[in-house]
């Protein structure tokens, strides 16, 4: 944008692309306009909006894909007109942005001390999955098995693996894992056509699936992740289940969000445990009772 000269620029996001845009923004001095779901989670809303952006919740945007395909119709042709930058986490939009991603693949194969024989990836709107695909191509070495796990109230990618075709169908999307409700083809079919090349497969998992994972990773892993960022491990539970993968196997699950982006989920997951309030003469039989809990 720099480059460009732009001092505006218009984007659509779930939320963890419209927080970086945001924050950049506001370092550059870019007025930001951003379009989101209206029902997008409100850490998400308000990193943005402490940045400055400026934030437009369109009704039933991302759920529909009649209004979700207008939208982004609208968005390119006042782009266009304006000389705005439309900043969309997705190749068809964003190509030199999306190439900034590939070197995923490279810091995993350079974080590995062993070869990585899987990946799991949370697919959206697919970009990040081609774009970590791409950056493993670009390497030399074996490239390991990528799998595409998306909820199963928007499953687009999967949806056409499992049918064995490759044709995109629109969803109405009824997740509720902010971050990968995109009912429509935007980079899926990419994302489709470097998930059968690698010999992965897809995972549909549900809603309730994606937050056990969450809670596993806050209870076992210590990793403070959003719903959409522990879907991966989800997709992985699927795979173990069905022998896709062996438990010897070397494994990368990507988790692409955190956890102060949907504070509801966090919330919920916490209020498994309770903060009671006690008296200072309490003390001794309160914690008697957590480290018999442990013992």
């Amino acid at each position: 944008m720099l480059r460009l000269g732009a001092r505006a620029c218009v984007a659509t996001s779930s939320g963890n692309t419209g927080s970086s845009l945001a924050t950049y923004c506001a370092r550059y001095g870019i007025i930001c306009a951003i379009l989101v779901n209206q029902h997008a989670p409100q850490g998400k809303l308000e990193q943005m909006q402490a940045h400055g952006a400026r934030v437009f919740r369109v009704r039933d945007f991302i759920t529909s894909p009649t209004v979700t395909r207008n939208v982004y119709r609208r968005l390119s042709e006042l782009a266009e007109q304006r000389a705005l930058p439309l900043v969309v986490s997705a190749y068809r939009y964003c190509p030199e942005g999306m190439a900034g991603v590939e070197p995923i693949a490279e810091e995993l194969r350079r974080q590995s001390a062993l070869a990585i024989d899987h990946v799991f990836v949370p697919v959206g709107s697919g970009g990040l999955f081609t774009a970590v695909c791409r950056g493993f191509r670009k390497q030399s070495g074996l490239m390991p098995r990528m799998h595409a796990v998306q909820p199963q109230g928007c499953s687009t990618v999967v949806a056409a693996f499992e049918r064995g075709d490759s044709e995109i169908q629109p969803v109405e999307s009824t997740t509720r894992i902010s971050g990968l409700a995109v009912p429509f083809d935007i980079d899926a079919r990419l994302a489709l056509e470097h998930l059968r090349a690698s010999g992965g497969k897809g995972f549909a998992v549900t809603d309730e699936e994606v937050f056990e994972a969450q809670r596993m990773m806050l209870d076992q892993e210590g990793i403070y992740s959003e719903p959409a960022g522990a879907t991966a491990l989800a997709g992985l539970r699927q795979a173990l289940a069905d022998g896709t993968v062996r438990r010897d196997d070397t494994v990368v699950c990507l988790v692409t969000g955190h956890g102060f982006k949907d504070p509801d989920s966090v919330r919920q997951a916490a209020a498994r445990y309770d903060a009671r309030l006690i008296e200072e003469s309490q003390l001794e039989d309160s914690l008697s009772g957590v480290i018999r809990s442990c013992a």
